[in-house]
C-alpha cells in the first residue's frame, strides 16, 4: 500500500510453544504474540484491528495480536538495514503493503515466501482467477502476499452545501473558480494525494497513455505534461492558492469537517458512511466519483524475510481473509473496507451475515463503484509521477 500503509508499536514477545490447532486451518504458532506493522493513521482501521480482529484472533488461535503503527517507508528502511546487516530474526511478523512498496520490497528480497499454499483460507474464500491475486500495481505477486481489502478513490461532499458535484476534471476546475480557496488535496507522496494526481492524469491524457509509457522520467513527463499543466492552472484557486497542501488524509478530512473545504478525498469507499455513523459528518454528505472512473486497487499483507513468528503470521493472515473478519471489516461501524472474498464461495449463513450489514446513507452502491473503477499504473511509475508533481506543480 504505498506511503500510507497500516502499521503498529513494538512489544517484547513471550516465547512459548503452542500445541493446539486452529479451526481455520491447523496452523500452529511457535510463540504467543504476532506483531502486525503498518499505517496507523485511521482511527477506524486501528479500531477494527484492536477491537475486532485482535480479540477474535486470540479466541480462535490463543495468540496475542500487537498492532505497531509505522509508516511503510520506515518499515522497509528498517527491513533493508536488517537484510544488509544479516539480522535473521527481526521485529515484524506481518506487514500491510501494496503498490510501489511491494515492488521495492520484492526486488530487495525483503519478503518471505511464497506463502499462499500455507494460508489455509486462501483457497477457501478467494477466487483463483481474480487478477488481484496475481498482480499488485502491475507487479506479479507470485504468492508473496495475500489480499487484505479493496480500496477505491472517492470524493465526499455535502449536498447541503453543493447542489451538484463535479463529474470530471473540467467541472472540478469550474467549481474551484466558483469557490476559490475551498478545494485542495493532499500532497504526494501521500497515498491519497498521489492517487488523486494520477486520477487527473487519467482524465486529461487517458489511462492507456500513461500505462503504455516506458519507465523513464523524461518519457513520462512528455505524456503527462498536459495533466500537470492542468494542475498548475488549478493551483491559484485551491486552498492557500496551491502554495501549500495538507500532508495527510486525516488533515484533509478535518478541514472538510471544519467547513474549510467543499469535499474530502478518501481511499475508503464507505468513508461517508463512517463519518455519518460516528457523528463527524452530517447525514447530508454524499460520495461521488468522476464519470470516467476513479482509481481502485487492492491492499495486501505479507511476511518479512526475517519474521520471528512465521507460523503465527500465517495464522493471522488466514484469519484476516476469513469470511467472518472480512464481513466485520466491511461494516462501516468498524472500518468500511471492501471484502476480498468471492461471494460465490460463502455459505448461506455467511451470505446472510454479509447482507445484514447496513452501512447507511451517503455511499455509492457496490455496482456503481465497480462500474467506475479504473486500474493502477505500474508501481515503478508512481514515484516518478510524484517527483514530477513536486517539480512542476508544487514548485510552480
Amino acid at each position: 500500500m504505498k506511503k500510507c500503509v497500516l502499521a503498529f508499536a513494538l512489544i517484547a514477545s513471550v516465547m512459548m510453544f503452542m500445541a493446539g490447532c486452529s479451526r481455520d486451518g491447523g496452523q500452529v504458532a511457535a510463540e504467543n504474540t504476532v506483531r502486525f506493522y503498518g499505517w496507523g493513521g485511521s482511527p477506524a482501521v486501528n479500531g477494527w484491528i484492536d477491537n475486532v480482529l485482535a480479540p477474535s484472533f486470540y479466541e480462535r488461535y490463543g495468540l496475542n495480536l500487537v498492532r505497531v503503527p509505522m509508516d511503510i517507508s520506515d518499515i522497509l528502511n528498517m527491513l533493508l538495514a536488517q537484510r544488509m546487516g544479516g539480522v535473521s530474526s527481526g521485529d515484524i511478523d506481518v506487514m500491510w503493503i501494496n503498490g510501489e512498496n511491494f515492488y521495492f520490497a520484492l526486488n530487495a528480497n525483503l519478503i518471505y515466501g511464497p506463502i499462499v499454499d500455507r494460508v489455509a483460507n486462501y483457497t477457501v474464500y478467494l477466487n483463483p482467477d481474480d487478477p488481484d491475486l496475481h498482480f499488485d500495481f502491475g507487479t506479479p505477486i507470485g504468492g508473496m502476499s495475500v489480499p487484505f481489502g479493496r480500496a477505491q478513490l472517492v470524493f465526499v461532499g455535502d449536498t447541503a452545501v453543493l447542489d451538484s458535484f463535479p463529474s470530471s476534471a473540467a467541472e472540478l476546475l469550474d467549481l474551484a473558480r466558483q469557490f476559490p480557496g475551498m478545494i485542495t488535496y493532499t500532497a504526494p507522496p501521500d497515498f491519497t494525494g498521489s492517487a488523486f494526481v494520477r486520477n487527473i492524469i487519467y482524465e486529461i491524457v487517458g489511462f492507456d497513455a500513461i500505462n503504455n509509457a516506458p519507465v523513464d522520467e523524461a518519457a513520462i513527463y512528455e505524456v503527462i505534461r498536459p495533466a500537470l499543466d492542468f494542475l498548475v492552472e488549478l493551483n491559484p484557486y485551491l486552498w492557500q492558492q496551491g502554495q501549500t497542501f495538507p500532508t495527510s488524509t486525516a488533515a484533509l478530512r478535518q478541514m472538510f469537517v471544519d467547513g474549510l473545504i467543499l469535499f474530502t478525498i478518501s481511499y475508503t469507499p464507505l468513508h461517508a458512511a463512517q463519518g455519518i455513523q460516528d457523528g463527524s459528518f452530517p447525514d447530508t454528505v454524499m460520495t461521488f466519483v468522476f464519470d470516467n472512473g476513479n482509481i481502485g486497487n487492492t491492499h495486501y499483507v505479507a511476511i518479512p524475510f526475517n519474521a520471528p513468528n512465521v507460523e503465527g503470521a500465517l495464522s493471522l493472515i488466514s484469519h484476516i481473509i476469513s469470511a467472518e473478519m472480512q464481513i466485520t471489516k466491511y461494516d462501516a461501524r468498524n472500518w468500511g473496507d471492501l471484502p476480498v472474498f468471492d461471494v460465490e464461495r460463502l455459505t448461506a449463513q455467511q451470505r446472510a451475515m454479509l447482507e445484514s450489514i447496513d452501512n447507511g446513507g451517503g455511499i455509492l452502491p457496490a455496482d456503481v463503484l465497480l462500474a467506475h473503477r479504473v486500474p493502477e499504473v505500474a508501481a515503478a511509475k508512481i514515484p516518478i509521477i510524484d517527483r514530477l508533481w513536486i517539480e512542476h506543480v508544487l514548485g510552480n
